[in-house]
């Protein structure tokens, strides 16, 4: 742990009574014994503690966990005192999951909707609460909440909400359509035996075509020609559009095949031929095949799916055809505006190339204040400056000295003094749940003060400040990547960028894939690049330390850089996908950057391109102020493959 984050304890404890000031380090050794014995079961420790131990920090959960052993058996007043002494708390919600289940078990509606706050983010805590609004005579409210709970039931259907889905049904809340939309997005998950007791309230041929679909979903190759040969009905039809999508992403030719036999026998209506022509033509775009673009441009808008009208833009942006990018992009729907902010960039660039550059200079005017890989594209087609980067940094001093008193921060603090980091983690983010987003600025500017800048990060991640550069881009390890930047010819903001996206500055993490520290090595490449630099990497406890790390990502990322002619855009794609996935999205001509990388069929790497190349330009600006590149200076245009040689004579 960095000594600055072991002040900001100190600070935090420091108003607690002069025993435990004295000795922090034997009142966590009294915790974690005590915390011990309790989950065993033991409460004998806890029963003999000291009086000061109650000011301590995590004393609170010490008190939950005898609770929680208790339950059964406790009368409601100590749980509710609990509750009202720790409110907005990990604890305070997991009781209340358990309190409203003991109401609505005595069907004590009243008493469940005066205590159990209408937010518990628990799903049979919401069936609960239907069930008491019903009761209580508010069945308006009731058939609202149930039917948005019932909506987005998962796993099962358990005997919370069994009476709700009841209570709708009664109602006539659920029609057909919502149980089709239900089982269907339940099979989307592997929720196979959500839709199987969802099905059981359906007539007999839906129920065996759920069951068909459940097959299919299985083994789409091997269920859908048997599939296609049963009485037609909508769940049939459901199921065997469903099954070709899942089919078409791995076998698109018989997928095809299918699709043709299906729709000659079953009565596919628009919308769902729809869905299984958009799943055909994306794998057709993933591939760049030029067929893509007319098969998916003749899905008529209002029935192509969101995912098929990305990519009819982004075929159509690869390829130039400006005029269908921009019918294409009048069909695009965001939740978020963050999501929509790169397609007014390509309705921008399709704009300026039809003539209509007032309309394209609006949007660029939109998007180019922000941050961001297309914010800064943006303002390079208005030769502007990067404003954001130019904002000063703001002073929350008095809001972080005001967080350090929040028990639930003081929480986090601690368990992270105990090596506890996942658990100070969950605290840290509970308490963000209760802040408007000046709050949870400061409490990432507090993590940043206690040198934890991947905390920082997931912190402003979770307030959606995309634009908040200095929180969100800490300059770190800088004299690290500044020598192997020197060393292997690359730019030191490149080094930077890559990290940023690859871990956000966490030293110690693992992917799934076993990627490893800053800069996410997985061990054969690391083992690789450090033999060429003289290094006997053997495996983990080689990788993670930062100096090394940074050394062996520099020289893979100068590796890159070398292997595709000093392109940027091809390098950063080959460090997330491997130098053998570039070539292979070559285009047949050459074209801009942005149209390649909009293109790259991996959303993963596509993504992680625009990433890093927007980060680097960021990081460039704070390593060189007033002097960073702009970001189109770093985008060489792409060139097709190189021909192979003919072989010799």
């Amino acid at each position: 742990m960095s000594r600055l984050l072991l002040t900001l304890i100190c600070c935090v404890l420091s108003s607690t009574p002069p025993a435990l000031a004295e000795s922090p380090e034997n009142q966590r050794k009294v915790f974690q014994q005590t915390y011990r014995d309790l989950q065993a079961g033991n409460t004998d420790t806890f029963a003999s503690l000291p009086a000061d131990m109650r000011q301590y920090p995590l004393y609170p959960w010490l008190e939950y966990t005898d609770l929680k052993q208790r339950f059964d058996t406790l009368p409601d007043a100590p749980v509710l005192d609990f509750i009202r002494r720790n409110p907005d708390s990990l604890m305070a919600d997991a009781l209340q999951i358990q309190l409203a289940k003991r109401f609505a078990t005595k069907q004590e509606w009243q008493t469940l909707l005066a205590t159990i706050p209408a937010t518990v983010d628990d799903t049979d805590t919401q069936c609960y609460r239907t069930q008491a609004l019903a009761a209580v005579g508010q069945k308006d409210a009731a058939l609202e909440l149930g039917k948005q709970t019932w909506m987005t039931l998962s796993k099962s259907l358990s005997d919370a909400c069994i009476p709700v889905t009841d209570l709708l049904r009664r109602h006539v809340m659920l029609s057909t359509s919502d149980y089709r939309e239900r089982i269907r997005a339940a099979l989307d998950k592997n929720q196979t035996t959500l839709a199987t007791q969802l099905a059981t309230e359906l007539p007999p041929e839906a129920q065996t075509a759920v069951n068909t679909w459940i097959q299919i979903r299985n083994s789409p190759a091997e269920a859908l020609p048997a599939a296609i040969q049963q009485p037609d009905n909508p769940y049939l039809r459901d199921a065997i559009a469903f099954g070709l999508e899942r089919l078409a992403k791995k076998e698109s030719q018989q997928a095809e095949a299918l699709w043709q036999t299906a729709r000659q026998t079953l009565k596919f209506p628009p919308e769902e031929s729809a869905k299984v022509e958009s799943a055909l033509g994306i794998q057709q775009a993933l591939r760049h095949n030029p067929a893509a673009l007319k098969r998916l441009a003749a899905i008529p808008g209002e029935h192509r799916t969101q995912d098929a009208t990305l990519w009819l833009a982004r075929i159509a942006a690869r390829q130039g055809e400006w005029e269908t990018l921009l019918d294409a992009t009048q069909h695009l729907h965001f939740e978020h505006e963050r999501d929509a902010a790169s397609w007014h960039y390509w309705q921008a660039r399709a704009l300026e190339q039809t003539g209509k550059k007032a309309k394209a200079t609006q949007l660029y005017t939109d998007i180019a204040p922000h941050a961001t890989f297309y914010g800064f594209l943006a303002a390079d087609r208005l030769g502007q400056a990067y404003t954001n980067l130019k904002t000063p940094a703001v002073d929350r001093s008095q809001r972080v000295a005001g967080l350090q008193k929040v028990a639930t921060i003081q929480r986090a603090f601690e368990w992270f003094a105990l090596g506890e980091r996942e658990q100070g983690r969950k605290e840290w983010f509970r308490a963000l749940k209760q802040m408007d987003k000046e709050g949870a600025l400061a409490t990432a500017d507090l993590a940043i003060r206690g040198n934890d800048h991947n905390l920082a990060i997931w912190t402003v991640a979770r307030a959606k400040e995309w634009d908040e550069t200095h929180l969100r881009f800490p300059v770190v390890h800088s004299e690290l990547v500044m020598a192997q930047a020197r060393n292997q010819g690359i730019q030191p903001a490149w080094v930077m960028g890559v990290m940023r996206r690859e871990s956000a500055f966490d030293a110690n993490v693992e992917s799934s894939a076993n990627a490893l520290g800053l800069m996410q090595l997985i061990p054969p490449t690391a083992k690789a690049v450090g033999t060429k630099l003289g290094l006997n990497i053997r495996g983990r406890d080689d990788i993670l330390p930062p100096a090394t790390n940074i050394q062996l990502g520099s020289a893979y990322l100068s590796e890159m850089l070398s292997k595709f002619s000093g392109n940027y855009a091809q390098a950063t794609a080959a460090y997330n996908a491997g130098p053998g996935r570039p070539p292979q999205w070559a285009p047949q001509q050459l074209i801009n950057a942005d149209q390649w990388i909009e293109s790259i069929p991996f959303t993963e790497t596509r993504e992680y391109v625009q990433a890093v190349m927007g980060y680097t330009t960021i990081y460039d600006e704070k390593l060189n102020p007033g002097n960073g590149r702009r970001l189109s200076e770093r985008l060489q245009p792409i060139a097709p493959n190189a021909p192979k040689p003919a072989p010799s004579p």
